[in-house]
């Protein structure tokens, strides 16, 4: 398959084998077009290499494609131009060159580069007969720094391997069916973000394979490995084996470990993980609590929206709420009375402090529940009782969940709802309750493009952002939200979204009622939502930002 295409005035037509561009670099001067898909087969641009990143780019892709070199006149006479238009391509520019340089570059910065490709391709020039010649060549410029780098290049010590992880592939761990799938969905979201940014994206599919098969991951290489709140940062190593500790302690790669819940709920998970791993979180108290109570790196990165607009030039569902309808707050404290009046007490008042400042984090309210009985506390020991009683944040949350929804329906306004959980809610009955069947993915993305509005209630975010609200944003719907601090920052309130408090839910109807009625201020706040969703949060931008993170945290 072609790959590659080099306009060249100075030669002509000629099929460029992997040995002739390795040995003459000459040959691929000029403007040089790239098949996408080579481009990510092959690892994408080198950018920690100064110099010659466009040849060392084609070396890789001869290996894997073919490479055609012809004149401007060829070009035009063998119609490539029509194989462009058929096939994604894109143009080499000085940007791909030169991106991240921030000075000229030297002869050294060359050098450099010619150090790594002996090293990465000894073999071949080994057979070639020109190994010795490519030594001498860098040996006779007595450089004491370029001698020394050959020196490492050659040994492949951490020095070649900073440069040579840089193509290899980003391992993804995909095939958990949590949530109706939604992290699975996440997981190739974020693949096909990084493939067409030219990144080579290798998946672990954990529904098809062993947890025994992660061993083989240990010799190779990977730029970074990703996952998706899952388990497999935590597997370890089976007694007896020869190895000890977390198996990723072996796979020498920046790890980034997306949650999504409260990091209480994911003790087990976080209090140990293997080296270099970075916690990336959706609510920036996330963050925070990852840092304080469980001592790891942890970054604020919530889920992002496709792209991908599904319009629909029918707005006919006023308003939707892809959420679940949940569990009953007062049943479960009826349980715990009968078996615990202590504990029971202890969570009354753990909750009256949650409901008396909606927008204070959870940790926050369990700290004066405990000041408030005089309980003193270890760090570890907060960490245990906190998440014995780790279940209010949900049920809290369910609860302001379910009461939005009766006031909506109470109030006349039509609400769509999606899945298996609302034909067991109490509203059921409801003349204003539409049920639908599940909407997940694609099928998530139609129903925002039909609707007006879209309700979204955060599962007590108090510093964050949700997939959500990005995916109605770019379908154009406009966002009706509970407030969060990350929001009040990021966004204006009545012209990008509408913000809503979880402590004042009487005003909400009216409000919404205001917004299907004036059609004109509806499209305008859905605009302003698109614009603002559309630059900042795609998985297209988080795929960036986990790249300028994987360039920081290489070493």
């Amino acid at each position: 398959m072609l790959g590659a295409v080099c306009i060249s005035e100075e030669y002509g037509r000629k099929e460029l084998s992997f040995e002739e561009i390795l040995l003459d670099e000459t040959q691929i001067r000029g403007e040089i077009w790239i098949l996408k898909e080579a481009l990510c087969k092959v690892g994408g641009v080198n950018y920690r290499l100064c110099a010659k990143r466009g040849y060392e780019l084609l070396i890789r892709i001869a290996q894997e494609y073919t490479v055609l070199r012809l004149s401007g006149d060829q070009w035009e006479v063998d119609n490539i131009t029509r194989v462009l238009e058929k096939r994604s391509w894109i143009l080499w520019n000085s940007k791909m060159e030169n991106e991240g340089i921030w000075k000229e570059i030297q002869a050294e910065d060359e050098i450099r580069t010619d150090c790594y490709l002996i090293g990465r391709y000894k073999k071949e020039l080994l057979s070639l007969g020109y190994f010795d010649d490519a030594v001498c060549g860098i040996v006779s410029e007595g450089q004491e720094t370029a001698i020394r780098c050959l020196e490492q290049m050659l040994v492949r010590d951490g020095n070649f391997y900073e440069i040579y992880d840089c193509t290899q592939p980003i391992l993804i761990y995909r095939g958990d069916d949590t949530c109706h799938n939604v992290l699975d969905i996440f997981a190739e979201s974020i693949g096909n973000a990084l493939k067409e940014l030219g990144q080579r994206v290798e998946y672990f599919d954990m529904s098809k394979q062993q947890i025994s098969e992660l061993a083989d991951f240990v010799n190779r290489r990977f730029k970074a490995v990703i996952g998706m709140q899952t388990y497999m940062f935590s597997v370890k190593w089976k007694e007896g084996c020869g190895k000890d500790g977390f198996v990723h302690d072996s796979i020498n790669a920046p790890k980034y470990h997306f949650v999504f819940d409260h990091p209480i709920l994911l003790r087990d998970h976080l209090t140990q993980l293997p080296h270099r791993t970075c916690i990336l979180a959706p609510d920036g108290n996330y963050v925070q609590f990852v840092k304080k109570y469980y001592g790891h790196e942890a970054r604020f990165l919530p889920p992002a929206g496709n792209e991908v607009f599904c319009g629909s030039e029918a707005r006919d569902y006023e308003v939707v709420f892809l959420g679940s309808y949940g569990k009953d707050l007062l049943e479960e404290l009826r349980a715990i009375r009968n078996l615990d009046r202590k504990r029971c007490y202890f969570i009354n008042r753990y909750i009256l402090f949650m409901r008396k400042d909606l927008a204070n984090a959870p940790e926050n309210a369990f700290r004066e529940t405990l000041a408030y009985y005089g309980i003193p506390y270890t760090k570890q020991k907060f960490v245990e009782m906190f998440h014995r009683e780790r279940w209010v944040i949900y049920h809290l949350a369910d609860y302001y969940r379910n009461k939005t929804i009766e006031i909506l329906l109470n109030k006349g306004i039509s609400l769509h709802v999606f899945g298996e959980s609302w034909k067991r809610c109490p509203v059921l009955g409801s003349q204003k309750l539409i049920c639908h069947q599940a909407a997940i993915g694609r099928d998530a993305l139609k129903v925002y493009a039909r609707a007006k509005l879209s309700l979204n209630i955060m599962t007590w975010h108090k510093d964050g952002f949700t997939e959500r609200i990005a995916n109605a944003m770019l379908q154009k719907s406009v966002v009706v939200t509970d407030r969060t601090t990350y929001l009040e920052k990021n966004f204006v309130n009545g012209e990008e979204l509408l913000m809503f408090d979880l402590e004042n839910l009487k005003k909400l109807p009216e409000q919404m009622k205001e917004l299907l009625v004036d059609e004109a201020k509806r499209e305008q706040i859905a605009q302003r939502g698109y614009e603002k969703a559309l630059r900042w949060h795609t998985w297209h931008q988080r795929a960036e930002m986990i790249l300028e993170w994987i360039e920081k945290d290489k070493g």
